[in-house]
């Protein structure tokens, strides 16, 4: 049969068909046995048998290929979890630059601000109006940049989220309660005063003399424009929650890369109030002393700011301390009060924290008045002496008074003071002496706690496992020891039919 021939017989077909199917789904390159197909060849015997041969060097390959796409498939996930890691360090190195930025320009707002207000409240606001303008278009300034922050550091937020979860759409990351937390911190920041003075001022007619001038600028530092002020410029205190995100960010628990994924296993969020519970239970005096202080200076400047009043004098500095604490600690004594709604306003917030602060106060009282361990085992060692010393002179005096009811009994005395008096002293022992079992057992229940409990347990388990040691020895040397029985009762056995055997030879 020639070559032409073999080509065109079916089993030749067939198989060709088949070997093109297994190329194609293996996607592997064709083997080296189509160099068989050649004129020399006479029949379709030797390029079957060839085919046959190279069946197992093709299923070698799709072994090979597939430990290959493993291997391939593993370094391609480990390079995406390394990628996504040193992604989310650059992200959170970001955000941590953006937080200092914002830090810095929310306080300088907040300095600007208390500047200004000082320089109104010394009666010079009409020689230096233009520094005062001045000062709120810087605050205007920094609070337009503070505000374009916000929505920065959120979408950098947005996108460390959907590294940190493998999420590739950035608006899984925009939830309802994400977009709320926008807006509010937008409302924070973006309250400030207005400059709007010199505008008005230079819109004036030039006719007017300079007496006229003063008048309208007195006008403008008039009542109303006075409550603008304080109104827009007291809530820019809100802009502080921005130190708390500075410490937050600056925090070693957070900048940890072992406390992050730690606290990622457990499911635990490691953000300010995690980081404010830390700091209580660490330094609980000293985190309300800065928080107590730090109220103090805001709530008396605000004091201060809502009692101003262009015509008349208002309140000093020292006189707003006094009123802040009076209030703070809701004793209010009524000789200093706010004459109006901005006042009044400042000193309830100011009443509602103080009872709040002084709940917090007295738990970290609490907490450091309580005894340490160590001291409550001494406590409980001594008290425990005196409650036994008191109950072996309490059962001394039953004795004693028993013995002498007894004696007087015996001789017809019962009707005297005292025998009375000696029964009297004897219930009273007896009573006392069951008051001090009742204390102890009652002080024996307080000393033990959650470490004596933790304790009495393993000390219970380590002697469950020793007895459960000790009861395998003891069922191994048991068994050994019926073995042994065995063996002897087989010996005595075999002695005894040993004997009735040589009986009977006899």
């Amino acid at each position: 049969m020639s070559f032409s021939d073999a080509v065109r017989s079916p089993s030749f077909n067939s198989c060709r068909s088949e070997f093109l199917c297994n190329i194609q789904s293996d996607e592997t390159s064709l083997p080296t046995s189509t160099s068989l197909f050649l004129p020399n060849s006479n029949s379709t015997t030797n390029t079957l048998s060839s085919l046959k041969t190279d069946a197992p060097k093709t299923s070698g390959n799709q072994h090979n290929s597939l430990s290959n796409a493993k291997r391939k498939n593993t370094s391609n996930v480990m390079l995406d979890i390394s990628r996504r890691l040193l992604k989310r360090k650059a992200l959170f190195g970001h955000l941590s630059i953006i937080s200092n930025i914002m830090c810095f320009l929310g306080l300088l707002g907040i300095v600007l601000m208390i500047m200004e207000n000082e320089i109104r409240f010394l009666n010079k606001y009409e020689n230096n109006i233009y520094l005062c303008w001045f000062i709120k278009l810087i605050i205007t300034i920094t609070t337009i940049i503070l505000v374009l922050l916000v929505f920065y550091y959120h979408k950098v937020d947005i996108n460390l989220y959907g590294v940190s979860n493998a999420v590739d759409n950035w608006r899984v990351g925009l939830t309802a309660r994400k977009i709320i937390l926008i807006i509010a911190e937008v409302l924070i920041c973006i309250i400030h005063p207005i400059p709007i003075e010199l505008f008005s001022v230079s819109s004036m007619s030039p006719i007017y003399t300079n007496v006229t001038i003063n008048a309208t600028i007195s006008d403008f530092v008039s009542l109303d424009n006075t409550q603008l002020n304080v109104l827009l410029g007291l809530p820019m205190f809100a802009r502080l929650y921005l130190v708390c995100r500075f410490i937050m960010f600056h925090s070693h628990l957070v900048r940890d890369a072992f406390s992050q994924s730690l606290g990622s296993l457990n499911q635990v969020s490691l953000n300010f109030l995690f980081l404010l519970k830390t700091y209580l239970h660490l330094w609980p005096t000293r985190c309300v002393l800065f928080f107590c202080a730090l109220l103090f200076i805001i709530g008396s400047w605000s004091l201060r700011v809502c009692s101003y009043r262009s015509s008349t004098e208002f309140m000093s500095m020292l006189d707003c301390m006094w009123l802040f604490i009076v209030t703070f600690t809701t004793v209010g004594y009524g000789d200093l009060t706010p004459t109006n709604y901005c006042g009044r306003g400042v000193a309830a917030i100011t009443a509602l924290i103080g009872v709040l602060s002084t709940a917090l106060l007295i738990s970290v009282l609490s907490q450091k008045l309580e005894f340490s361990r160590s001291e409550n085992y001494v406590h409980n060692f001594v008290v425990n002496l005196e409650l036994t010393k008191a109950r072996k002179n309490q059962a001394a005096d039953v004795i004693k008074f028993f013995l002498k009811t007894w004696v007087l009994k015996r001789r017809n005395r019962m009707h005297t003071s005292t025998y009375l008096t000696a029964q009297r002293k004897l219930y009273r022992a007896l009573h006392f002496s069951k008051q001090l079992k009742v204390e102890q057992k009652r002080l024996i229940d307080v000393c033990v706690g959650l470490p004596e409990l933790i304790t009495m347990q393993r000390q219970l388990s380590a002697k469950f496992h020793e007895y459960g040691a000790t009861l395998t020895t003891t069922t191994m040397k048991v068994e050994k020891i019926e073995n042994r029985l065995v063996n002897i009762e087989q010996k005595m056995t075999n002695i005894q039919e040993t004997l009735q055997t040589l009986l009977e030879k006899l």
